[in-house]
């Protein structure tokens, strides 16, 4: 998890102005995995989520001379991810688009029962996380799967930490109180 801003990411920003493909390439490969996530998670869907990810990469390419260098990079990636994947799912919404089940988990054996039951239990969070309010589904996402710090989604989120931590609080709690009622599937 980065604090505060990383010194690698800045001169392959700065090597990216200069014109050097390859810097921005490396800004890429360092943190395509989380923005992936990071959509995966708010958009439900692999094949959309991968689109945004790319998007995103596109958009912050044209970008990237807008960035201000005082900023955490992995933050600002991230914003740009985040702001994708909201105006996907407003446009999911203008277009009376439900939300698809992420389906694409490894190939388990019949006989594992206890690899069943927890692919089970991860259908079920997977199904509990596509519920919560869109403010709580975020920052729970930034949070779980992004693996970003409170100062860091505050950043992303342009709200205060105590918002955060609030949010995060109210997420984890609506997430076991749908997950433990009994007829949530």
């Amino acid at each position: 998890m980065l604090v505060g801003n990383d010194s690698g990411d800045i001169e392959h920003v700065r090597q990216a102005l200069a014109g050097d493909d390859k810097a921005f390439e490396q800004l890429l490969l360092c943190h395509r995995q989380r923005i992936l996530g990071i959509c995966l998670r708010l958009l439900g869907d692999r094949i959309e989520a991968e689109e945004a990810a790319q998007e995103s990469f596109v958009k912050i390419y044209f970008h990237l001379k807008d960035f201000d260098q005082a900023r955490d990079f992995a933050a600002w990636a991230a914003s740009v991810a985040m702001n994708e994947c909201r105006d996907r799912l407003r446009r999911r919404v203008r277009h009376s688009k439900v939300f698809r089940e992420v389906t694409e988990f490894d190939s388990i054996r019949e006989s594992d029962t206890d690899a069943i039951e927890s692919q089970e239990r991860l259908i079920k969070v997977e199904k509990a996380i596509e519920t919560l309010p869109s403010k709580l589904k975020e920052v729970l996402v930034l949070k779980a799967y992004g693996n970003y710090g409170y100062d860091e989604i505050a950043q992303i989120l342009k709200v205060k930490i105590g918002t955060v931590m609030s949010r995060l609080f109210r997420a984890r709690q609506k997430l076991t109180d749908i997950i433990n009622k009994d007829d949530f599937i």
